[in-house]
């Protein structure tokens, strides 16, 4: 049970964000673990949770100056025991949120950041050891993955009761400049699923985690959770994201920071993610994808013009962000119910060989309502590609 200074916490941070907030009685909980020794060779996972109820707080916008700041700080403050911390990169300067987590590491909170060392990209290394070093500086057990392995999740559990996931890295761009999409998840199984996720790569950064969902348990009706984490040896995402877009029945809404196209992996999940939006709008249904525009890396930048050029010849309607933004979001709407969000991109090695984390809530229009609207107000500012 929650201590009564969690209690306070909870209440001030519903007071800050009441129009994001809903709650259900009754939930559904699907949630992917990490295998362990109880867990068969096929890495299939018997996942259905019974759920009293979840409190989800959808972290989007720029209502405050950083919402992910004022949701993440209300969590980090209210910590009690522990903060694992799982990221793509981190840079402590002008962050406020990495102060709270030195504040925690002070006053006894057991805190754990995993952050990434990339063989292909140096400043990434680079920067990250020198946040590693602040870091362990200040109490915090901090590490960096093995370089052959690209962690790109971006989540954070508190007192494994809390889990924060979204696209949302620790630097200031980030936080305060780029659209992001986030969501504050409270309840122990959800935590406890991702958490597992965290121990394993904890103990072994190079781990290739064989996950998969047990699909037959997941409720065919009422609010779900699925928890996706990612490593390696599974697409969790994929697999889900291609089955719900499968079953849209009439709008499929979507930003996506990168959208790649591969001839050359045909049979890929990642191309049919792309197919399955584009049977999506041939089934004619309201199909609409917001691409980051991406200026600022030209390789980035062309390919998502690639493969906004083939959607829009697909029938999917689609926009670019204005080029002097970021907009960092991995966001799925579909029927203005069900929302998937985290940090993966839709590229190869994000969605087949990366460590990501991300979920997916089922047939909750209350929770998507906030990412519905938000993406409707990027959508107004997007610039259409027809001629």
């Amino acid at each position: 049970m929650p201590t009564r200074r969690k209690a306070r916490t909870k209440a001030a941070l519903a007071a800050l964000v009441a129009a994001a907030v809903a709650w259900f009685a009754a939930l559904g909980v699907v949630a992917a673990e990490a295998p362990g020794a109880d867990v068969d060779t096929s890495g299939k996972i018997e996942a259905a949770i019974p759920a009293a109820g979840i409190a989800l707080w959808p972290i989007v916008g720029h209502e405050t100056p950083c919402p992910y700041c004022d949701v993440a700080g209300a969590a980090f403050n209210g910590a009690e025991t522990s903060i694992d911390v799982l990221l793509s990169t981190l840079d402590p300067d002008d962050d406020p949120v990495v102060d709270l987590l030195v504040a925690a590491a002070e006053r006894g909170v057991a805190v754990r950041v995993l952050l990434d060392q990339s063989s292909f990209e140096p400043s990434i290394t680079e920067g990250n050891s020198r946040a590693a070093e602040f870091l362990m500086a200040h109490g915090v057990d901090a590490r960096l993955d093995d370089p052959e392995i690209t962690t790109h999740a971006k989540m954070a559990i508190v007192d494994r009761e809390t889990v924060i996931v979204g696209s949302t890295n620790w630097n200031h761009y980030a936080l305060f400049e780029h659209h992001q999409a986030d969501v504050r998840i409270d309840d122990e199984r959800v935590a406890q699923a991702f958490g597992g996720f965290f121990d394993r790569l904890w103990a072994d950064p190079a781990a290739k985690l064989p996950l998969a969902l047990d699909e037959g348990a997941i409720p065919a009706e009422g609010p779900v959770l699925l928890a996706l984490p990612d490593a390696g040896q599974s697409t969790l995402y994929g697999s889900t994201a291609v089955r719900l877009l499968s079953e849209a029945r009439r709008s499929v809404h979507a930003v996506m920071y990168r959208v790649s196209i591969y001839p050359q992996y045909a049979d890929s999940v990642t191309s049919e993610l792309v197919n399955a939006l584009v049977d999506a709008a041939a089934r004619g249904l309201d199909v609409r994808i917001l691409i980051d525009d991406c200026s600022f890396y030209a390789d980035s930048a062309r390919e998502n013009l690639e493969s906004a050029i083939y959607l829009y010849q697909n029938g999917v309607d689609v926009r670019l962000d204005d080029p002097s933004l970021t907009t960092h979001a991995k966001l799925l709407v579909i029927d203005g119910e069900t929302v998937v969000l985290g940090s993966m991109n839709w590229n190869y090695y994000s969605v087949e060989r990366n460590i990501e984390a991300s979920v997916a809530l089922l047939r909750m229009p209350d929770v998507a309502g906030p990412f519905e609207s938000y993406f409707a107000s990027l959508w107004a500012d997007g610039r259409s590609i027809a001629p």
